[in-house]
């Protein structure tokens, strides 16, 4: 980087007509100089001092705007010779509103939880259970705890039904090696997980997108679309939608179920936020259990440190063919994990922690309510879908907020095929672990909105 410590740059960031606190806007200048190229690498930015003053703002409103371009990596400062434009781009947006993970559990120390828990899992178990190897749909007590763990979701399924999985995603894949060939045709929602979109292209699985309306997938053109293609299986998260937050009423459960009889269809039930809602609808593993393959992670509501999730399937004799291609994949477990995962089932820890992220959701839903000005409705989910309306390109605000230090993922990376994508954007309240950071990146947020003049969106 070529330093030029005998001149400061006459950048002046023009603040006139922006909105949101004055820092960001003067971080967000200073973003848009250097893409632009008003500033170049190594240009030297003026004294803060001197540029409070020909700014007319106060020392301390510069130093944080400063502070906030040191973290996204625009500028540096040099001991004794100032700061400086650095080089390139972010190295990453460390304001991720992109990543949909829970929040830090409310009034819960999880760290400690962990640390304890493990050291007296270590203490309790023996050394064999925890150095051998498992068999590949978990151990008994491990299935055992799946039981417990999915007693709200159904009535007590017997163990033989259960699967013990690292996580739901080879869960899935087990799923789909077992139940399909290469070529075939899943059925799902046009927006829907893009772990699950990405998994069906890697195994050579082809999708097709079934169009939704207030309620959900479209009984209509589930049907449609299942005679067309001959298809088999269908993929559904239908409480607290990724990425729409959609809670799927019963009534609509009860009409899809009936086209699934009529068409032999099997649903793939992925379930991974039910445990943060005070109540949700039947599930549909409750309603249509002969049809229904059902996955459940720990990952979305308590944390992704436990790579533990649970498969149900409508028989025995279902599981075992896929307990067969589960070990395949991923041969067991990892037994530390699962065993203190199951530990806090059983002892009640798991719901406990489930509570606290919903506390916290709860109280993030609020905060990001009011600083994005969205409607009052909420539910304890962790992420915001907002539609941009006509004339608003989510590409834009996406690109806008790289810029600005922040991630957001677009409606295009749900998207199972390239038709009719709507103008949205997810915005993810759990990844930022800090509140006040959180607050800081919603309100960065609100001034880009505002910028493109993007329509009122709704917050579920």
């Amino acid at each position: 980087m070529s330093l030029r410590p005998d001149k400061d740059s006459e950048w002046l960031p023009d603040l006139e007509g922006g909105d949101g606190p004055l820092y960001l806007r003067i971080a967000g200048a200073l973003a848009d100089a250097r893409a632009n190229g008003r500033l170049q690498p190594g240009d030297r930015l003026p004294p803060q001092r001197d540029l409070a003053q020909r700014l007319g703002v106060d020392l301390t409103t510069v130093t944080r705007a400063f502070a906030e371009a040191r973290r996204r990596n625009l500028i540096d400062a040099a001991p004794g010779r100032g700061t400086f434009v650095t080089p390139g781009g972010p190295d990453e947006p460390i304001l991720d509103l992109s990543m949909n993970i829970p929040p830090p559990p409310y009034g819960i120390n999880l760290p400690m939880l962990i640390r304890t828990g493990i050291d007296g899992l270590l203490k309790r178990s023996s050394a064999g259970a925890l150095l051998s190897y498992h068999p590949g749909p978990g151990s008994p007590a491990e299935r055992a705890a799946g039981t417990l763990w999915l007693d709200k979701a159904a009535v007590r399924l017997p163990v033989d039904r259960i699967a013990v999985g690292t996580g739901a995603q080879c869960l899935l894949a087990a799923v789909l090696s077992s139940r399909t060939r290469e070529g075939e045709v899943i059925l799902a929602d046009h927006l829907t997980y893009p772990g699950f979109t990405a998994l069906a292209k890697n195994m050579n699985r082809a999708l097709a997108g079934i169009a939704a309306d207030e309620h959900g997938m479209r009984p209509d053109l589930l049907e449609k679309a299942a005679r067309k293609h001959g298809a088999r299986l269908v993929y559904l998260n239908p409480t607290l939608h990724n990425p729409t937050t959609l809670i799927m009423p019963e009534r609509r459960r009860q009409d899809l179920i009936g086209v699934a009889k009529r068409e032999g269809l099997i649903f793939i039930e992925d379930d991974p936020y039910s445990p943060i809602l005070h109540q949700a609808p039947p599930s549909f593993l409750a309603l249509a259990p002969d049809v229904t393959i059902y996955v459940a992670t720990l990952a979305k509501c308590i944390s992704p440190f436990l790579r533990t999730a649970f498969l149900v399937m409508p028989d025995a004799e279902s599981l075992d063919g896929v307990a067969r291609h589960l070990r395949s994949l991923t041969l067991m477990t990892p037994p530390l994990m699962t065993g203190l995962a199951a530990e806090w089932i059983r002892n009640g820890i798991a719901g406990e922690i489930a509570g606290g992220v919903r506390r916290e959701a709860e109280a993030r839903q609020t905060m990001a309510g009011s600083i994005l000005n969205l409607s009052a409705s909420r539910a304890p989910g962790f992420h915001i879908w907002m539609s941009l309306g006509k004339g608003r390109r989510a590409s834009d605000i996406v690109d806008k907020a790289q810029q600005r230090g922040l991630a957001l993922s677009e409606a295009g990376e749900f998207a199972t095929d390239s038709n009719e994508v709507p103008q949205a954007v997810r915005i993810a309240l759990g990844a930022i672990p800090d509140r006040q950071k959180l607050s800081e990146a919603l309100q960065s947020l609100a001034v880009i909105l505002n910028e493109v003049r993007v329509f009122k969106g709704t917050l579920v």
